[in-house]
């Protein structure tokens, strides 16, 4: 089974993914990972870390579906997590290979940006903790951003009929109802 989890930047995906890990051992990788490396080691790509969710996704998406396949037909478990999953991309992998991919998408189209700001400031500090380098300003853009891409995601996840939750209003409930959708034992592919 490949886990693909996706949305907007700040909506708890690692957290899902390290969960998995934990509770089921699935092992994991962040596409974030891969979007650095392209945009530092193959800039020909186009590849800008710094560009728009969208964009970005869009002209990485030719470049990890290969790896994705690989994944499901040679690893019995694995979780793939980023922002630079998109809707459409993964109801293609999950109609190529019937009941072998599950997704989940997060997002938080109800939350303000000083609200995530806030939440982001007082719960900053663990490893790799990015926002920790970034001014109030930045965030606050990145957030406002975040929102308008989490609109994007949960329209384009009702038309696809893939999951979607809204972690706006309970961080860690929302995330928890996150990690009930992918392990669901019944759970229509």
């Amino acid at each position: 089974m490949l886990y693909l989890i996706g949305g907007a930047a700040r909506t708890g995906k690692t957290l899902l993914a390290h969960r998995l890990f934990r509770t089921h051992n699935i092992p994991y990788f962040c596409v974030d990972y891969f979007v650095s490396a392209l945009d530092q080691g193959a800039p020909e790509l186009g590849i800008d870390a710094e560009s728009p969710n969208v964009i970005r996704a869009n002209k990485l998406w030719p470049r990890i579906v290969p790896m994705l396949r690989n994944i499901v037909e040679v690893e019995p478990a694995y979780t793939v997590e980023g922002d630079a999953l998109l809707p459409r991309g993964v109801r293609s992998l999950m109609d190529a290979y019937p009941g072998q991919v599950r997704a989940c998408f997060l997002g938080f189209v109800d939350a303000t940006p000083q609200q995530k700001l806030y939440d982001i400031r007082a719960h900053a500090g663990a490893v790799n903790d990015w926002v920790q380098h970034h001014d109030d300003d930045y965030i606050l853009a990145l957030m406002t951003e975040m929102i308008e891409f989490s609109q994007y995601v949960q329209d384009e996840c009702e038309s696809l009929d893939l999951p979607y939750v809204d972690v706006s209003q309970g961080f860690m409930a929302g995330v928890e109802r996150a990690y009930l959708t992918l392990t669901a034992p019944d759970r229509r592919s």
